[in-house]
Formats: C-alpha cells, sequence, structure tokens
C-alpha cells in the first residue's frame, strides 16, 4: 500500500510539473521553469522512492535529502530570481 501511494505522490508531482511547464510555454516566465523543475525533481525522486521499495529504503539517506534539498533550493531562487527581477 505504501509503494502505491508513493506512485500517487509522484504522479501527481509530475502532473504539477507538467502544468507549470505548460504556464512556461504561454508566458516565458521563468518563475514557472524553476517550479516545474523542482516538481519533476520531486515526482523522480518519490518514484525512486517507491520503487526501491522496502529494500533498506528511508527518507533520510543522503540521496533523497539532497533531491528534496535541491528541490527546495530551485523554489527559494525562483522566488528570489522573480522579486529581484520586478526591482530591475
Amino acid at each position: 500500500m505504501e509503494q502505491f501511494l508513493l506512485g500517487t505522490i509522484s504522479m501527481g508531482f509530475a502532473v504539477a510539473a507538467l502544468l507549470f511547464l505548460r504556464f512556461w510555454r504561454s508566458s516565458h516566465d521563468r518563475l514557472f521553469l524553476f517550479f516545474a523543475a523542482s516538481f519533476a525533481i520531486e515526482s523522480v525522486n518519490r518514484a525512486v522512492f517507491a520503487w526501491l521499495g522496502g529494500q533498506a529504503a528511508t527518507e533520510y539517506q543522503l540521496g533523497y535529502v539532497l533531491a528534496r534539498l535541491l528541490s527546495f533550493l530551485l523554489i527559494i531562487v525562483a522566488i528570489v530570481d522573480k522579486n529581484a527581477s520586478r526591482r530591475a
């Protein structure tokens, strides 16, 4: 059941990434591109975690934590970039 839920979460992140990619294509705003990349990283991260299953996979392994850190850093960079471009 846990693998099914992780797969569902992964699919949700993938749908969000595709929606942000569509918004980026219509507006060419880099904020949407950064968000799409962040959600795509999260989608792949959750899919790999679901694929590994209970084979000694925990949420606190280095690769899993680094992928989430990169995802959150992309969101922070997107927000800072958007605010910096407004001031300029």
